[in-house]
C-alpha cells in the first residue's frame, strides 16, 4: 500500500469553508480517491454529486510539514 493525499471540497465550499484533506493508504491514486470520497461523503453527510476533488492538493505522499492546512490521517497506523 502507498500513501496518498486527497483534498475534497463539498457543499461547505459555498459557505467559504476550506476543503477537507484526507491522507489514505491505497494501491493507486484511483483507489485512494475512491476511499477518501466515500469516507468524506459518509462522515460529512454529503451526496457524491456535491463533491469536487482539488487536483492541486491531491497527490502521492503526505502533505509537507509547512503545507499551511490541516489534514485528516486515515492511514491504518494513525487510527490505532
Amino acid at each position: 500500500m502507498r500513501t496518498f493525499t486527497v483534498t475534497i471540497a463539498g457543499t461547505e465550499r459555498f459557505d467559504g469553508e476550506a476543503p477537507y484533506t484526507w491522507v489514505v493508504e491505497a494501491p493507486n491514486m484511483a483507489s485512494a480517491t475512491d476511499k477518501a470520497v466515500a469516507y468524506h461523503a459518509l462522515s460529512q453527510d454529503q451526496r457524491l454529486c456535491d463533491l469536487e476533488i482539488d487536483p492541486l492538493r491531491t497527490f502521492e505522499g503526505t502533505p509537507p510539514p509547512d503545507c499551511g492546512y490541516y489534514w485528516n490521517d486515515l492511514r491504518a497506523e494513525a487510527l490505532n
